[in-house]
Formats: structure tokens, sequence, C-alpha cells
């Protein structure tokens, strides 16, 4: 991943979590206007929202490491073709 490429990825996941934040308020003003079954589909996504935000937040949080390491010296990075599970 170059350096442009990670601030796109990086913008990306600063997006998504934007717009699920700006969902999860959607669904929660919904659930906070409506009764019965209407609320507990509202009260639904607004649970299944707040699940996909933890998610989100930790592929930023997975984003940021990489962009971060892939800025330090080539040295430092591991080879591309190999996966996380393969350095101990």
């Amino acid at each position: 991943m170059n350096a442009e490429s990670g601030s796109r990825a990086l913008g990306a996941a600063n997006d998504l979590l934007d717009l699920l934040r700006l969902a999860q308020a959607a669904a929660e003003r919904v659930a906070q206007e409506v009764y019965g079954p209407s609320f507990e589909h509202a009260d639904l996504i607004t649970r299944e929202l707040q699940r996909l935000r933890r998610s989100a937040e930790k592929l930023a949080g997975s984003v940021e490491d990489v962009v971060s390491r892939n800025e330090g010296p080539p040295a430092d990075r591991p080879h591309p073709r190999r996966r996380a599970s393969d350095h101990h």
C-alpha cells in the first residue's frame, strides 16, 4: 500500500464511520417517535448499526495500523504476500 492508497483507505474508513453514526442517529430518532412493531423494528436497526459501528471502528484502527506500518522504512515492512499470521 503506497501513501496515496493509504490515504484513500483512511478516508473511506472515516466516511464509513460518519455514515454509520448518521444512520444510527436517524434510527434512534425514528425509535423515539414510534411505538409497537415500528419501534421494535427501529430498535433492531439501531442495535445492528451499533454493532456495525463497532466493527467499522475496528476496521478503521486496522487500516490506520497498516498505513502507519507502511510509512516506516522499507526494511520494517513485511513482505506484501505474507499474512499477518505468518509473522511470529
